[in-house]
């Protein structure tokens, strides 16, 4: 009985870890997989509304049923929804950001706050959208898309 309870407090610690859906991946999964974005754009695709596997075509929320275990109900849904925003997303963060930042998640828990819905830099104290006009060498239309990214991914480190 006691060993029960043990595993049962162990899983119950690892659902309330798993609010960060990054730090779940980056534990759980980038040991395989890598970072999420790059997988979900080169494994990932969404058809007729269903993130599948480009090769399985297996939907994603049913493999996560089983894979590594298996994750709880809304563990898939959490990570369906970031690993579809990701197929969606392109490449800026990698390109203009990832050559200094390994990712996004970790220039957000680094460098980044938010205030009042905005991302704000935590040394500056200025508006990360005013920062990026003078950092990183994005053009306006590349910089929008990554402050779309960087607050879809402060939503996701937080699980709202």
């Amino acid at each position: 009985m006691k060993a029960r309870v043990v595993v049962l407090a162990l899983m119950l610690a690892g659902t309330a870890q798993a609010e960060d859906l990054h730090a779940l991946w980056d534990g759980q999964c980038g040991g395989c997989h890598g970072h999420a974005g790059p997988f979900a754009r080169e494994s990932l695709e969404i058809r007729n509304d269903i993130l599948v596997g480009k090769t399985s075509h297996q939907p994603v929320a049913e493999y996560l049923v089983t894979h590594n275990g298996g994750y709880g109900p809304d563990q898939i849904a959490a990570l369906r929804s970031m690993l579809a925003a990701q197929v969606q997303a392109g490449p800026e963060f990698q390109i203009h950001c990832g050559g200094c930042h390994d990712t996004a998640a970790q220039v957000l828990r680094d460098w980044v706050r938010v205030q009042d819905g905005k991302l704000i830099g935590r040394q500056s104290g200025q508006e990360l959208t005013l920062f990026l006009s003078r950092h990183g060498g994005a053009d306006a239309e590349s910089r929008a898309r990554i402050i779309q990214s960087l607050t879809r991914v402060a939503d996701e480190l937080n699980h709202r």
